[in-house]
């Protein structure tokens, strides 16, 4: 198994967790999964999203910021920004990031209609 599909698996499991009601565990999981590979976007994503469901907010938006600070144009990374800055009630920041998902969500069917005409 190479590296990628290990973290890949590990990122699997605790979404699983999560999914199973075992957000501590999925959180602890990943966290410490991330202080061994803090490039993986997959892990910061997943970790944004648990803490969202937590309502840890503020936790939540670093592990998403993190995401965006490794892939500034990920289009779920954005959409979850969008998200937990509704829900910490900061209006002006949802619908910045809204609009930003809005183009990626574009620029991501254009290259779709390219690749398939």
């Amino acid at each position: 198994m190479s590296e990628h599909q290990s973290s890949v698996s590990l990122v699997d499991q605790a979404i699983l967790h999560f999914t199973l009601g075992e957000e501590e565990k999925a959180e602890s999981m990943l966290t410490k999964f991330l202080t061994a590979n803090p490039q993986e976007l997959s892990a910061w994503r997943a970790l944004a999203e648990i803490r969202l469901a937590k309502k840890d907010f503020i936790s939540a938006e670093e592990a998403c910021r993190k995401a965006l600070s490794i892939d500034a144009n990920d289009l779920t990374s954005t959409v979850s920004l969008a998200r937990i800055l509704v829900a910490q009630g900061d209006k002006a920041g949802a619908e910045d990031a809204s609009a930003r998902a809005r183009v990626l969500g574009w620029k991501d069917e254009l290259a779709q209609d390219d690749h398939s005409g």
